[in-house]
């Protein structure tokens, strides 16, 4: 997947080959991953000439925010802010300044609702 994610759009040699010469997988083991991440919704494909395009169905950041969030759902409140200090500790200082803003920007937002 972050292959994909990475180059926006691929085919299975594109995915090789960003892997070092030594370290690349066999063309059909690539293949088998990014048809199986097709059947999961998670890849879609397109014939170009003889090979499939794979796109990600999904961005990045959404795809990891669902994961986290159903994982986070079935904790209890204690360990879901546990889990989320734990998460934000190891942010850039710019990047803790930019979780502020949207914090701000969310508490905004719900008490106008």
């Amino acid at each position: 997947m972050s292959a994909v994610w990475r180059l926006g759009e691929a085919k299975v040699e594109d995915v090789r080959a960003l892997r070092p010469a030594r370290k690349r997988l066999a063309y059909t083991t690539v293949q088998t991953v990014m048809n199986r991440l097709a059947e999961r919704g998670l890849l879609t494909r397109e014939r170009s000439g003889n090979a499939f395009v794979y796109r990600a169905r999904y961005q990045e950041a959404d795809y990891l925010a669902e994961r986290i969030g159903e994982r986070l759902a079935e904790a209890s409140p204690e360990a879901r802010r546990q889990a989320l200090v734990s998460l934000i500790e190891d942010l850039e200082p710019g990047e803790l300044d930019e979780v502020a803003r949207m914090t701000a920007r969310i508490k905004r937002r719900r008490g106008r609702d």
